[in-house]
């Protein structure tokens, strides 16, 4: 895993340097090792980056990360990352999350799920999002355990009071 975080610590760096920069520079840059790659791109409307690899541990266990980001001259912002293993007795775990934010509201998704090398599999999603000229916002969670699939989900004003959903 190490050429792996070596790789994507490498991208952050490079994505961090370009996200605080406020030059009007454009361009670009591709990174590719023997186990992911990389890559980000300036222009006039804003930056972006993103970062890939895969890595087999010792006890056979094959794990592929990405995450990519942005950032727009007008302010807006945003990310997402993941991680898939596979292990040798079939068992999958992925996490993911994501978040944006901008002039318009802000929202942000995470996730996880497990398939068991019994064919069992559970998981969650949570949601957040907020509308920033109304202040209005939903929380939301889907869970799968044994079996069963439920979701709850909530929308509030900007003063906190519960409303509607639509």
């Amino acid at each position: 895993m190490t050429k792996l975080r070596t790789t994507l610590t490498a991208f952050t760096a490079v994505a961090a340097l370009a996200f605080a920069s406020t030059a009007d520079a454009s361009g670009g840059v591709r990174l590719r090792g023997q186990n992911g790659s990389a890559g980000a791109v300036a222009g006039k409307k804003g930056v972006a980056g993103r970062a890939a690899g895969t890595t087999t541990a010792e006890d056979g266990t094959v794990t592929r990360a990405s995450a990519s980001g942005f950032r727009g001259a007008n302010g807006a912002r945003g990310g997402r990352a993941s991680t898939t293993s596979v292990s040798p007795d079939g068992t999958v775990t992925r996490n993911a999350g994501a978040s944006t934010s901008g002039a318009r509201g802000s929202a942000s998704s995470q996730g996880n799920f497990t398939r068991s090398a019994d064919g069992t599999a559970s998981g969650s999603r949570s949601t957040n999002a907020t509308n920033a000229t109304t202040g209005n916002s939903y929380s939301g969670s889907t869970t799968l355990s044994d079996g069963a699939l439920s979701h709850s989900g909530t929308c509030t004003n900007a003063a906190g009071e519960t409303i509607a959903c639509r």
